[in-house]
């Protein structure tokens, strides 16, 4: 389903929404008069000049100018759209909107704010586990092994489910909560015989926390002998671990600030970083980078940064790196730290000058473009010869055809990537322009599902290219003409003709 309002809608909502309290978790009020001051959070205020009036129900800075109701407050500081703001709003308000239904919506909604409710009276109960003297005393001494000090600790909400099969179980059962409400969430999972059982056993728990500050998932570090080293809530009403980002919440204001966002890929490497002080650092779930995230941080930042602890990780996500750069145009930068450190143990390897030490490597960071073309040099051999930088060159530009043909780019934005990449290559502009437009046309003609004969296209030019080789098996000397169609093996789009003709046009270049 769907939620849509009219105007009826939004006047309930600035009715029941008090502007001093939104406002309020922002910015620090004082009372001036019959209006509340403080300083504003849209400029480098030094003096405060941000006036809130609770009997309009208005906001206005008398210095940069901004201003407007509650929903323009938060669509500025959150970075939402109006639609967005509006649910916001009458979530926090206990409005409920209209819900349309759409083709595969489910026949009921669940209420958002409830199961919110329900994470965050779970989170108070790993906290109380991690707390108390003995049962939490593992949780505890993980914790401390790790450097991780106890202000840092609460910050980020740590918690402890101690062992046992309905720790969580019984606890809720005594408070009244819906039992299979917090199944929904993940929290507890069914037997098939009937009844519950806790999801999260022996586990370090890390509360996730939306740019909202919404409780919306936990993830669990075990300490025990289980073989999942990590388990995540799974994928519920309020959470998509491709859209969500730890340590966001913490991680906002200094993203906006800084226009920069830097992605570690762990929990205690994300908490790490900010108890040195580097609060623009946030952590991916347990995937890569996706679209998801992109266009979340491209609300607060203009720059992301990746930062792993190997080159086989740095790879993998150079790829992915690239398709977000390709999808959302955002400037995507990579690093990989030295000695196969993790962010965790480099800013601790450094001591007192951790937090300066880990921001040169990032302020180094290499753009990801660049960076995949470093590593297709360094895997293939002898690429400082000749004929290496040329193999390199053919594998990085069908890895960019293939790419442009996938996403649908504008003129200008492709005419940026095609004169980085024949930088990149030291090759003419128009060189790349011809390989990605030749890619980009047969990808246009061989998509699934668009066409009746699309296959048949296929088909036919699968046995064209198989033909084709097999005469240059036999003939030779006709090498020169087929060049002049087909001028490198990377152009048979068939993989397995692909590897044929790859060690062909090497033979016959001799």
């Amino acid at each position: 389903m769907s939620t849509f309002f009219d105007d009826n809608h939004i006047r309930q909502i600035l009715q029941a929404v008090n502007i001093v309290e939104v406002v309020g978790n922002y910015v620090a009020l004082k009372r001036h008069g019959r209006e509340m001051l403080g300083l504003c959070p849209f400029h480098n205020d030094t003096r405060p000049s941000f006036n809130v009036s609770e009997s309009k129900q208005i906001f206005k800075c008398f210095a940069c100018g901004v201003g407007g109701d509650v929903i323009k407050f938060i669509m500025l500081r959150e970075q939402m759209t109006f639609p967005e703001a509006v649910r916001f709003l009458a979530e926090r308000a206990g409005v409920k909107l209209p819900e349309r239904k759409t083709k595969n919506s489910p026949d009921s909604a669940v209420d958002r704010n409830e199961l919110e409710k329900l994470n965050r009276w779970a989170a108070r109960f790993f906290r109380s586990q991690y707390d108390k003297t003995e049962t939490g005393r593992i949780a505890r001494e993980y914790v401390n092994d790790r450097q991780i000090n106890e202000e840092t600790a609460r910050r980020f909400g740590l918690g402890w489910t101690p062992e046992g099969w309905d720790n969580l179980t019984k606890a809720a059962q005594e408070a009244g909560k819906p039992l299979d409400e917090l199944a929904l969430l993940g929290l507890l999972i069914k037997k098939d015989q009937g009844g519950f059982y806790d999801r999260f056993r022996q586990r370090l728990m890390f509360p996730v926390i939306d740019a909202l500050g919404r409780v919306i998932a936990f993830g669990g570090r075990t300490l025990a002998d289980d073989p999942a080293k990590y388990v995540n809530s799974p994928e519920s009403p309020l959470f998509n671990k491709s859209r969500t980002l730890y340590g966001l919440h913490a991680a906002k204001d200094s993203i906006i600030k800084e226009r920069t966002a830097v992605i570690v890929e762990g929990y205690t490497d994300c908490l790490m970083a900010h108890q040195y002080e580097l609060t623009n650092v946030v952590a991916t779930l347990g995937t890569a980078l996706t679209r998801e995230h992109a266009q979340l941080l491209s609300r607060y930042a203009d720059k992301i940064i990746l930062v792993f602890d190997s080159d086989t990780a740095g790879q993998k996500a150079a790829d992915r790196a690239i398709e977000v750069f390709f999808s959302q145009q955002t400037e995507v930068k990579l690093v990989t730290l030295p000695a196969g450190l993790d962010p965790c143990d480099f800013l601790k390897q450094h001591g007192d000058n951790g937090k300066e030490a880990f921001e040169d490597v990032v302020n180094n960071a290499t753009e990801a473009m660049e960076y995949k073309w470093q590593m297709l040099q360094n895997t293939l051999e002898q690429a400082d010869s000749v004929k290496g930088h040329q193999r390199a060159a053919d594998e990085y530009l069908r890895m960019i055809a293939e790419m442009a043909a996938k996403e649908n780019i504008d003129s200008i934005s492709q005419g940026l990537v095609l004169n980085r990449v024949a930088k990149l290559l030291g090759v003419p502009s128009n060189e790349v322009y011809q390989r990605i437009n030749r890619r980009r046309r047969w990808q246009k003609n061989t998509t699934e599902g668009t066409q009746p004969g699309q296959q048949i296209i296929l088909d036919g030019r699968v046995k064209a290219e198989q033909e084709v080789l097999e005469i240059l098996l036999n003939r030779q000397d006709l090498f020169e003409k087929v060049r002049q169609i087909i001028p490198n093996a990377e152009d048979i789009t068939e993989p397995i003709l692909q590897q044929i003709a790859r060690r062909l046009w090497v033979c016959l270049e001799k």
